[in-house]
């Protein structure tokens, strides 16, 4: 019986982590997903009648409010009724005699994101009693916040009280409600003071109490705090590297680096003590605050923008915890001692981590060189994503890259790489110069963009860039070349005034435009210039105000070029990602594994992408994608991985099967037209199309094959053929579904979509066809890039003719 039960429990543990980990251990966003609708399912089912939650006595209404900051964040929408309870609860007035530092800062950060413009005079009464007890007192606790409440202890400023009073104070202003700056000042001052020299912070400043989490010594928890009250109450304020003089703003401004060299001391100590299973610096419990930690840890990461802290993927390593710590058979996360048993509380903090942290990154910024000009706009990135957050109304996030420890697997986790300075990025370090190229290429190659800007007045990082691409895409036809008023970028979420557009060069890589560059603006062009704009899209982007209830407001003419500027950077990231954006855990940690997961399959059907010099690798991912739907969809067991082959390979007569696809007039050189010819007397097939139904594509492909087979032509195959049934398990095709470009490249209209015939053209061998091409494009709907530039089939249209086309070859082999 006993083994029975050890056994049973060992194949749950096994199915567990099949489920949450897959195969090769990566964490599973399913997973991640199941445990997230665990938790809310959790709380809802804890709820008490009146809408609250098992709350600690004297802190009402503190864990209702966690829970339902919890909810909020997870996503519950806001019309479901544990929802609504909930917040009918939090709305209840409450005796001004009970208000506490930590409720009621939890209470005024579920209004701000609930319902603020209803609940907006709570949340200004609510504001306006944590300004009134910021501790005023000169010394060492001037600046923070107590309890406040009647036991003597309630009177001393804790780090703890103190976070959580800033953290509504900053959620209160992005909704609008002004703070004093002097606020933000006081606040600022004490996060210095209490800051230890190592770099840590504790719970509260040394007054000779020696217990564990009563004096200064350094934890996690509190050294998370302490980095999240540095950058919410500098707000950078101090920070900008720009500055607005009359009507003109002045870029690379010099920056105070205090703020920023403590910042980085709090982060060197986390990562000299990181761990996820711990509360770093406590010693009475390996629990103790650990989920209270871990909420803070997500905190610090996002505010800082650090996908690593140390070399740990804070993300990854803290959700594979909580997956492992909650298990399978559970919704909830059983709570330390430190939480009193209440599993609300531990299962909202670990509900904050998990959604929080999985918000998708919009994009990175490069971090390269020794010095700061890869960095002289800190806030540049911030304020755009704060914008395109309210725009386009969801919660995204951008990081740093270092460009040194860069690899492509880093790299592919931001949809959009922005580097910009005043110097040449390319590394003077030969071994470093190849390993950044490298990355860049495999970024392209998986479908990345490259959003890059010299500065004002510099043309160092521009032609440093320039020369970089060229060596990352040296193949002719990969140049910069200005980009034409009627591209998509320029409409594809704001029309921005014609006085304020500037020149944007960029690269068509793959199915779309993935290389831009703006250039420096030259003060020496004529004032007359359609392109005479002041100041760079990054330089302008930090000098916005997003949450600066205090700031003056800019003058007219700078808030134009800023609104412009913005306009253009959401322009530009609308394009990229087509607002398709993933979640972290919905992106591959490694690419390899990805690739190992379909390697060496017994009985696996192997294919090629037969290469060339049109443009065979722009659409890199089109293939790949392909055979991944045939094995899910058809359940056909193909090969994902897709070799690479020139014509003249030897190679080539171990796959049955070839794909090809370019933008590019091309030409076979006659061994490659001899080897071509073998291979298809031998029983080859070959099926290509032209991506962006290029024109010069065609025509060379038609000519080309004219030479291989003197006595054949391509020929029209007509609708009644049977590739075009199910006879061999695929679909009945009468009509596709055909995307044509709009006639301004407005996202808008992205595309007119028809129902037409499918145009397939082959040549015919011994009764059966050898080659097929389509003259439409095929690969770009295949890369699901998002483009809406050429003429070509939708992403179902293109997988049902392809497909088609795959089972007639594999039957007729």
């Amino acid at each position: 019986m006993l083994i029975g039960i050890i056994g049973a429990a060992l194949i749950l543990i096994g199915l567990f982590s099949a489920k949450a980990y897959g195969e090769d251990g990566d964490l599973s966003p399913e997973a991640v997903r199941e445990s997230i609708r665990g938790g809310i399912a959790y709380l809802g089912e804890i709820q008490q009648k009146d809408g609250s939650w098992n709350e600690y006595p004297g802190f009402e209404p503190g864990t209702t409010a966690l829970c339902t900051l919890a909810l909020i964040t997870a996503g519950v929408d806001k019309n479901d009724p544990v929802l609504l309870k909930a917040l009918d609860f939090l709305r209840r007035p409450l005796p001004e005699s009970r208000y506490q530092t930590y409720p009621l800062s939890l209470q005024t950060m579920v209004l701000c994101l609930a319902d603020p413009e209803k609940d907006k005079e709570s949340i200004r009464k609510n504001v306006e009693w944590l300004i009134a007890h910021q501790f005023q007192t000169n010394n060492v606790f001037r600046g923070g916040w107590s309890y406040v409440g009647s036991h003597p202890e309630f009177d001393q400023v804790d780090n703890s009280n103190s976070q959580f009073a800033i953290l509504a104070l900053y959620e209160a202003e992005r909704i609008g409600i002004p703070i004093d700056p002097e606020i933000w000042k006081r606040a600022l001052e004490y996060w210095k003071r209490m800051q230890n020299k190592d770099g840590s912070w504790g719970y509260r400043a040394s007054l000779g109490d020696l217990q564990v989490n009563k004096s200064g010594v350094g934890t996690g928890s509190m050294t998370c705090a302490g980095i999240a009250g540095l950058v919410i109450s500098s707000g950078f304020r101090n920070q900008s590297g720009s500055r607005v003089q009359g009507d003109e703003v002045l870029c690379c401004q010099e920056v105070d680096d205090d703020i920023s060299n403590r910042i980085e001391k709090g982060l060197n100590w986390l990562s000299r003590h990181f761990s996820v299973q711990t509360n770093p610096g406590t010693v009475v419990d390996v629990d103790t605050w650990l989920f209270y930690y871990l909420y803070g840890l997500e905190r610090v990461g996002r505010l800082t923008a650090h996908r690593f802290i140390g070399k740990s993927d804070w993300y990854r390593e803290g959700a594979d915890f909580l997956l492992r710590r909650k298990g399978m058979l559970n919704k909830y996360w059983k709570a330390q001692r430190d939480l009193k048993n209440n599993n609300a509380v531990s299962t909202a903090f670990a509900l904050l981590f998990l959604s929080k942290g999985r918000r998708p990154v919009l994009i990175s910024k490069l971090k390269y060189g020794s010095d700061d000009q890869w960095n002289l706009h800190p806030n540049d990135l911030l304020h755009l994503t704060r914008k395109v957050e309210k725009s386009w109304k969801m919660d995204l996030i951008w990081q740093v890259i270092d460009s040194e420890k860069a690899t492509v697997d880093d790299l592919i986790q931001t949809p959009v790489l922005y580097m910009n300075g005043t110097k040449s990025p390319i590394p003077s370090d030969p071994n470093r110069k190849k390993q950044l190229i490298r990355a860049l290429k495999g970024y392209l190659e998986q479908g990345g963009f490259i959003f890059a800007e010299a500065l004002d007045n510099d043309i160092s990082f521009e032609q440093g860039m320039i020369d970089l691409i060229r060596e990352v895409l040296p193949e002719e036809g990969n140049e910069f070349q200005l980009l034409e008023s009627d591209h998509p970028i320029w409409n594809a979420e704001r029309t921005v005034p014609p006085d304020q557009i500037r020149p944007i060069y960029g690269i068509d890589y793959g199915c779309r435009t993935s290389i831009v560059l703006v250039p420096s603006w030259k003060r020496k062009e004529k004032a007359d210039s359609v392109f005479n704009v002041r100041a760079s899209l990054s330089c302008l982007w930090e000098t916005d105000r997003p949450d600066r209830s205090g700031d003056e407001p800019l003058p007219d003419r700078i808030r134009i070029q800023v609104e412009s500027a913005l306009d253009i950077g959401e322009n530009v990231l609308a394009y990229a990602t087509n607002r398709e954006m993933k979640s972290k855990d919905e992106i591959p940690e490694s690419i390899q594994k990805e690739l190992a997961k379909t390697e060496n399959r017994q009985g696996a059907i192997y294919t090629a992408i037969l290469e060339h010099g049109g443009g065979s690798s722009c659409a890199p991912r089109a293939i790949p994608n392909l055979m991944k739907a045939i094995r899910k969809e058809l359940e056909i067991p193909v090969q994902t991985f897709v070799q690479r082959l020139r014509a003249g390979s030897a190679d080539l007569f171990h796959y049955p099967i070839l794909f090809m696809h370019g933008r590019n007039a091309f030409r076979f050189s006659e061994e490659e037209k001899k080897n071509l010819s073998l291979y298809f007397d031998r029983g080859g097939f070959l099926f290509a199309n032209a991506v962006g139904a290029s024109e010069s594509f065609q025509k060379s492909f038609a000519g080309e094959f004219k030479e291989i087979f003197p006595e054949s032509r391509l020929e029209k195959i007509p609708l009644d053929d049977p590739l075009f049934s199910n006879l061999y398990g695929g679909f009945v095709i009468r009509t596709v579904e055909i995307r044509k470009p709009s006639s301004k490249g407005d996202r808008k209209a992205p595309s007119l979509q028809s129902e037409e015939p499918p145009e397939l053209w082959g040549i015919k061998k011994e009764g059966r066809w050898i080659v097929v091409f389509s003259p439409w494009d095929v690969s770009c709907a295949l890369e699901r890039s998002g483009s809406y530039e050429y003429k070509g089939y939708s992403w179902k249209s293109a997988f049902i003719l392809s497909a088609n086309i795959l089972l007639y070859a594999i039957e007729n082999l």
